[in-house]
């Protein structure tokens, strides 16, 4: 038995071993059917399994060019040897779509990301208005969670006294301060920074059983996904943080019991009463 061994990338790792539990394959199967399939032609075509139904196959994309742009439209044509302005587009378009989420979020918002990675090269506070609050942020690192594909700066909320977990996407920067930053509590920061949660707070084992849907669900449902410790019989065990398991229990519904801790049951609890209320309100 031939043995294959290749080094890549975290992301395509984690991407395969994602499809592996969301597709029910075990990973030879999904790789070998990836040899197979791009054997002796590397292109990704599945126009032609779709049009059979009736899908539309193509869409227009319409935009008008910036002051910026415009001024040098022909410029950029001539520079690339562009024949068919369509198709110039068209390979724009596909090299942005090809990457994954957070890095894309990273290319649109690059302007804060750089001056937040240049604030905490520099040591540098920084105030900020997120979720329209002005804060005074100690920066330490930009990361995102495993299961996740957003970006977060972690950082200590100098007026509030708390570490925060900040979505990059949601900064406006409102500067850089001279004043420097002060590391609290060196041994918290980097296990934070090997152990990224942006839930934070204590991790709590979380005992659940699922319906046969809630189990489709599970394999499906894996941004901020919890780590699965074990499953006796019917029951689940995770390990996460409370804001992370209300996040992401609440999605299931009737499909999953909580069985323990009982704190989570009563905020899901409350929180489904209050979305009851909601719709029982006969008033619109």
């Amino acid at each position: 038995m031939k043995k294959v061994r290749v080094t890549v990338s975290e992301d395509i790792w984690r991407l395969l071993k994602k499809d592996s539990e969301e597709f029910g394959i075990n990973n030879n199967k999904l790789c070998n059917f990836i040899l197979d399939k791009f054997k002796y032609t590397k292109k990704f075509d599945i126009d032609k399994f779709i049009e059979p139904q009736g899908r539309p196959l193509k869409k227009v994309i319409q935009f008008d060019l910036n002051v910026a742009n415009k001024g040098i439209y022909y410029d950029i044509l001539k520079a690339n040897d562009v024949e068919v302005e369509a198709e110039f587009f068209r390979d724009l378009f596909e090299i942005y779509s090809s990457q994954f989420k957070y890095q894309r979020e990273i290319f649109i918002f690059q302007d804060t990301y750089k001056v937040v990675l240049e604030a905490i090269k520099n040591k540098s506070k920084m105030r900020i208005l997120y979720m329209e609050d002005n804060l005074i942020i100690s920066p330490y690192f930009i990361k995102r969670e495993d299961q996740g594909d957003e970006n977060f700066i972690f950082a200590y909320d100098d007026e509030n006294r708390i570490y925060r977990s900040i979505k990059l996407k949601d900064v406006i920067i409102l500067g850089v301060l001279n004043e420097k930053i002060q590391i609290r509590d060196k041994k918290y920061i980097e296990n934070m920074r090997k152990n990224f949660d942006p839930f934070l707070g204590e991790r709590l084992l979380i005992k659940a059983i699922f319906t046969p849907i809630g189990e489709s669900m599970l394999k499906s449902f894996t941004n901020y996904k919890p780590k699965l410790i074990k499953k006796d019989e019917n029951i689940y065990q995770f390990e996460m943080t409370l804001e992370n398991a209300k996040f992401y229990f609440a999605s299931f519904l009737k499909e999953v019991t909580i069985i323990e801790p009982q704190k989570l049951r009563d905020e899901l609890r409350s929180s489904f009463l209050q979305a009851y209320k909601i719709y029982d309100d006969k008033k619109i």
